[in-house]
Formats: C-alpha cells, sequence, structure tokens
C-alpha cells in the first residue's frame, strides 16, 4: 500500500471496516505501507518485480518522490489499484492546476499569515512537481477504487473478492438510481446555494434547484448523501468509462434541468470550477489544456 500526496482518508475509511478487519487481515501479507508498518521505501525497490501479488496507490502525485514510489509499485505489483478519488482523478488537491506553481507557494509560504518567515521549506524535502498529473498519465492501473473517500463497505467488497481470487465487480449506475426521493422530471427556474430555503425531503433535490450531481456520479456510495438530505458532490467521479469529462456530464446535466438564460446561470453558480470538476479537475479536457501548457513553459 502506497500513499502520495493526500489526506489519509482513504486508508481511514479501511480501517473503518472495524471488525471485518479481523477477518481481512490475518490473510494479508503486507509488504509495505509506510505509516501502519515499518517498511522502508528501499525494502519496496527491493522486492522482484511482479512479485507482490495487490498494490493499494492512495493520493495523487505531486511530488518527485510520489512519482517514484507509483513508478516503483507499478514494477513490483501485479495488480495495482487507484485507490480514492485523488488516485483516480487528481482529487481536490488537483484544483491546484488552476494555478502555477509559483502562485501556490505564495499561498501557502510566502504570502501566508499564519507562517513566519515566508520562505519556502526546501531542505530535506522532495521536490514539487510543476503541475498535478493524472496518476494513469504515468502508469496504468488495472483497478480504480473512487471515493473521497470510499466507503467501508466498497473497500470490504473489493478485498473480499481479491483474497477469493474473484473479480470486483461493481455496478455501473449513477447516485440517482440509489435516491429515494420523487422525480418528476420537472425543470428548474431558479439556482439555489444549499443554505437557501428547505427542501422537501421527499423530492429531487435538482428539481428543487439544489445542484445535485447524482446523476453524472458513479453510485459505488449507494447514494447515501443524497438519502440524508445532502446534494451529492459527485466524489466517486463518472461512471465507467470513469475517464470520460466528469465535469463536462455534470454542467450538460444541469443544462438539461435548467432552462435559464447563460448570463443568470453564470451569476447563480458561484464557483462553476470547485462545483462540476472538484474532484476530476487534473482528468478534464479543460484540465489537460492546462498540463500541456506547464509543460511547454519547462521547454
Amino acid at each position: 500500500m502506497g500513499q502520495g500526496s493526500s489526506c489519509w482518508g482513504c486508508f481511514q475509511s479501511l480501517v473503518d471496516i472495524h471488525m471485518n478487519l479481523a477477518t481481512v487481515l490475518p490473510q494479508l501479507d503486507i509488504k509495505y505501507w509506510q505509516c501502519v508498518v515499518d517498511y522502508k521505501l528501499h525494502d519496496l525497490e527491493n522486492y522482484p518485480d511482479k512479485s507482490i501479488a495487490v498494490g493499494l496507490y492512495e493520493g495523487m502525485a505531486r511530488t518527485e518522490e510520489d512519482i517514484h514510489l507509483l513508478k516503483v509499485m507499478r514494477e513490483k505489483c501485479q495488480t495495482l489499484i487507484a485507490f480514492g478519488s485523488c488516485s483516480c482523478f487528481g482529487g481536490i488537491p488537483g484544483l491546484a492546476n488552476f494555478s502555477d506553481i509559483e502562485e501556490c507557494l505564495d499561498v501557502k509560504f510566502r504570502e501566508n499569515k499564519t507562517v513566519s518567515g515566508g520562505e519556502v521549506p526546501s531542505e530535506n524535502l522532495p521536490a514539487i512537481a510543476p503541475v498535478v498529473k493524472p496518476n494513469t498519465d504515468y502508469v496504468d492501473f488495472e483497478i480504480f477504487l473512487p471515493g473521497c473517500p470510499p466507503t467501508s463497505k466498497l473497500i470490504l467488497t473489493a478485498v473480499t473478492a481479491l483474497l477469493k481470487g474473484e473479480p470486483i465487480e461493481l455496478e455501473p449506475h449513477t447516485v440517482c438510481h440509489y435516491c429515494a426521493r420523487e422525480k418528476k422530471d420537472t425543470p428548474i427556474d431558479k439556482i439555489l446555494r444549499p443554505y437557501q430555503g428547505i427542501a422537501d425531503k421527499d423530492r429531487c433535490l435538482l428539481e428543487q434547484g439544489y445542484i445535485c450531481l447524482g446523476s453524472a456520479t458513479w453510485g459505488l456510495c449507494e447514494g447515501q448523501c443524497v438519502n440524508k438530505g445532502a446534494t451529492c458532490r459527485g466524489c466517486f467521479g463518472p461512471p465507467p468509462p470513469i475517464m470520460q469529462d466528469f465535469g463536462a456530464n455534470a454542467m450538460s446535466m444541469l443544462g438539461t434541468y435548467a432552462p435559464i438564460p447563460p448570463e443568470e446561470i453564470k451569476e447563480q453558480v458561484k464557483d462553476p470550477l470547485g462545483l462540476f470538476n472538484r474532484f476530476t479537475y487534473a482528468t478534464s479536457h479543460l484540465g489537460s489544456i492546462r498540463i500541456k501548457r506547464e509543460e511547454v513553459k519547462k521547454k
């Protein structure tokens, strides 16, 4: 199990399978998990190629060390899993691509009011890559388990199938398939923020004017948020084929429900990038243009 630049939330979700760990852990021979087991990177590097049956890579590859770890895991693992939405799509950290690396460093260090000195640290730290590229730009994966984080149920299903030597069977449905709210296919005339008004608990949130991305999102969560009253944020990304442009799909979805003049939509949707590509900007068409622009700068 390898960790790139991430919040560790996906591995926390793995730990949250609770008592099922007592069933799973005895069947695992952990070869590398830098935050849990005392193995070092050189231990992983010294394993024979393809000697590890399954590897999970969490996070996106933002530093040169992340990129190196990802490539080493690809060499050593027979099956490599993109674990979580950061690993699958770049995740929320991929939104940093909207700014260049120097702007990011300004915000984080040089102009940060909570930091003394305003210097960018460099001692004993890996270099930061100029842009967040999708992990699939560096290596191929056999399996994608998206989510921010993946649910414990999804993780247990996947791990159990792998231990049995069976294929991981994941339903291709969107979140709407699991939503119990009534849908009447009615258009909306105004887009609401989550704090505006009181939503009818029985009606489709999107048809009430709240932007819910459930119809564009892979329903591996089984509709947990929408059935509890929260709009879908799209954290599981698009349904298979999951490398399609989620943001474009989500915007198209909104267009079918909101026959509103573009000027009004622009005014009412305050942060379109953060809304429609919150988890998938690095793998979007817009994101790929940004990556190419940064690559040209390096030349």
